[in-house]
This record gives C-alpha cells, structure tokens and sequence, in this order.
C-alpha cells in the first residue's frame, strides 16, 4: 500500500505582542535613517540621542530590536533592557542597571569571543559610589572605585574603545522616566553632557508611551531637547502589503491585493491590530491551501474583536475611570468614533471644565487622538466596535 504524504501547515508566522525579527523588519525608513545618523555622529564624537514614541503596539520594541541590529553591525556595544524590570526606579536604580546591563553584554561578548576575557575582569573591578552613599559593586578594591556614572562609563570606555564604535543604551518602556518633573530624564542629560566634554561615545535611546511636550505653557520639555524623539504610527499601505508579504513568503502562501486593501480597511495599518487579524486569519488556512484568502478573514470576524483583542482593548476602556468610560462609550456610537467638546458636554451634561482633565488623560494613555482644537476622535474603531460590544454584554447581563 502507497505512503501518503500530509501536507503540514507552518507555525503562525504572525505573532502579536512578540517583536519582529529584525530581518523582517518593514518601514520606517525615515525613522530608521535618523537612529543611523544619530549614530554615526555618535561615534565620531558628537553625542546624539533620541526617543522613540508612540501609542501602545504601534511597535516601539520591535523598532528599538531593528535599532540593536543596526548598531551592531556598526560594532556598537549595544545593550536593550526593559525598565519593566525595575522595580524601584530612582537615580541609583538606574544608574546601577545600566552598568549591570552593561557588564552583562561584555560578558556576552566574551562568550562570542567578539572581545577579549581580560576586558571583563578590567569591568569586573568597578565600583561606583552613588550620592547617597550606596556602593553599587562589582569589587572590593577601594582603588577602584568611581564616584558617579559618568566616570565609571568613562573608564568603561578607556578600555572599550579599541575593540567598539560606541557604547548604545537602547531602554524600552521608558515613560517612567518622566515621572517627578522628568527628574531621570535630567539627570541622564547631565551625565551625557559630562560624557560629550571627553567625547565619550555613548548614546541612549529611551521608548515608550512618552509625553513629547512640557508642562502646559511652559514651552520647555527635558525629553525633546535632550532626546528628540521620532514617532512611530500605523503603517502605510505599503508599508503593510510589503510586513503582509514577507511574513506570508516564509510560509510559502499568497495574498491578492484586493484582500490586502480590504485587511487595512479594517486594521487601519494599526501594527499590533494587523498582526492580530492576520494570526486569527491564518488560523483558519487548512493544510495544502497556498493563499490566504478573505474567506480566511470572514471566518474570523466573529471572535477577532471580543477574543483576539479584548486583553489589548481592556486596558484603554475597563481599565478607565467611571467618567472616562461615559466619554468612551459616546465616542463609539458617534459617525466615525468622532466627538467635540461641546458634544460631549450636551449628552454627559457636564461642563468644559470637568470633562477637560479626562479627556487629557485619554489622549495620554493613548485610548483618544486629539485630531483639531476640541475634537477627539477613538485611536481605532475597532476600539469602537469592542465597546459596544461590552456595553451590549452588560445589557443582556441587565435582563438575564
């Protein structure tokens, strides 16, 4: 009797929540020219820094990865951490993750035998003495101690700087930093003005749901002097058929245009909501198929916005105070989830002046865009479309 052979689907090439791999990497290629000149100017002895911003999965950590790559391959010794990691973040916190991060890829690199053991154990002798007192240490010898983070990464450097290009922070999950009147923010600058008087090549590079502007009226923000930021939004078309096709190649399927187009209809070009339709899609492809076709994305609809990206939804409308969520909810019966202020104040039956701080605080957490003076609009509308949905839930649990 002849042997079959059963065609077996690949893995789910469209992971949400997980960052791209660098060498699938698509866009922002303005973005991505800036982090390299920034870079090389940098490495030539003019510090440059910047900030990568942008609402929740519009792909900072993926665009921070890329980052990585890119420095690497100029011989940067480039180290990524999350300050999700922290659990406690004040100066001697930060400054104590960055030196241990920092000894942590020298190790790794001695382990790749990019750089020499004998490096590590210079590293190894470091002591740095915090303003308080607390001795962050990595040695007992008291000839080795410095005094502040700017002179340990100076004497880091002394013996880094015949075997790298420079030395490259890149922080995710960075909007801490700007709490207590951006006090970590200042301090950082501080240390890189200290660090570009020797020309020290060092350059950081925080991301995250980050405030671009200062205090109202003030016209000063530490962050945009310092670290300029770059803002990342939802793809282009383009830029989506080309993630779209890429992804699909390595699994050996095809997509039309026509089903692309209808994808970013729906999607808005929204990273983290594209890959989640195109996961849910891809789910349904059965085995020795070769195209992922909008029957694929019919089937699934019906749970794609209550299941797929209810835990992302969640945060911006259940997390939400009792006002916040009034404001929402008549966001997402409105045409085109679009609402003034003065709309707002004539169906909730409030004042200017008390819906204002609510809406601020939508705009900053990401849920509303501020789109003209005193109109907002919903950051997607499938957002609008997850809070009917609840809303008629809560009805039917009402009845029941």
């Amino acid at each position: 009797m002849e042997k079959q052979e059963i065609a077996v689907l690949p893995p789910n090439p469209f992971n949400p929540g997980t960052p791209v791999d660098p060498n699938d990497f698509v866009g922002r290629i303005q973005e991505l020219e800036s982090f390299r000149q920034k870079l090389r100017q940098t490495a030539s002895g003019s510090l440059a820094s910047m900030a990568v911003a942008g609402g929740y999965g519009v792909g900072k950590t993926s665009f921070l990865h890329k980052c990585k790559a890119i420095a690497n391959e100029q011989n940067s010794l480039t180290i990524y951490f999350s300050l999700n990691e922290v659990e406690e973040l004040n100066r001697e916190t930060l400054a104590k993750v960055l030196i241990q991060r920092l000894q942590e890829k020298v190790s790794e690199e001695v382990i790749l035998k990019r750089i020499s053991e004998s490096i590590l154990n210079v590293l190894k002798h470091i002591k740095l003495k915090t303003e308080s007192g607390i001795e962050l240490s990595f040695s007992k010898e008291e000839d080795s101690e410095f005094p502040n983070l700017h002179s340990a990464l100076s004497a880091i450097w002394r013996v880094l700087k015949e075997h790298k290009t420079a030395i490259v922070f890149l922080i995710d999950e960075a909007r801490m930093l700007e709490k207590n009147r951006a006090d970590l923010i200042l301090y950082l600058r501080a240390i890189l003005e200290q660090l570009q008087i020797e020309h020290i090549p060092v350059m950081i590079v925080p991301a995250g749901k980050l405030t671009i502007t200062g205090p109202s009226g003030t016209g000063f923000s530490p962050l945009v002097r310092t670290f300029p930021p770059v803002m990342l939004d939802n793809f282009s078309i383009e830029e989506a058929h080309s993630f779209i096709n890429r992804k699909l190649k390595n699994v050996g399927l095809k997509i039309n245009e026509n089903t692309v187009r209808m994808v970013y209809t729906v999607t808005e070009g929204h990273p983290f909501v594209l890959t989640s339709y195109l996961n849910s899609a891809y789910s349904r492809v059965q085995a020795g198929e070769n195209e992922l076709a909008e029957s694929h994305f019919k089937a699934a609809d019906v749970e794609f916005v209550v299941r797929t990206l209810a835990p992302f939804f969640s945060r911006f409308y259940d997390q939400a105070g009792n006002m916040s969520k009034q404001i929402l909810s008549k966001m997402a019966v409105a045409a085109n989830c679009e609402a003034s202020l003065s709309e707002l104040s004539d169906s909730l039956e409030k004042k200017y002046y008390e819906l204002s701080p609510h809406l601020a605080k939508l705009v900053q957490d990401g849920a509303i865009m501020r789109i003209e003076r005193g109109k907002y609009k919903l950051f997607h509308h499938l957002l609008g479309k997850y809070i009917r949905e609840k809303a008629k839930q809560s009805s039917l649990s009402f009845f029941e």
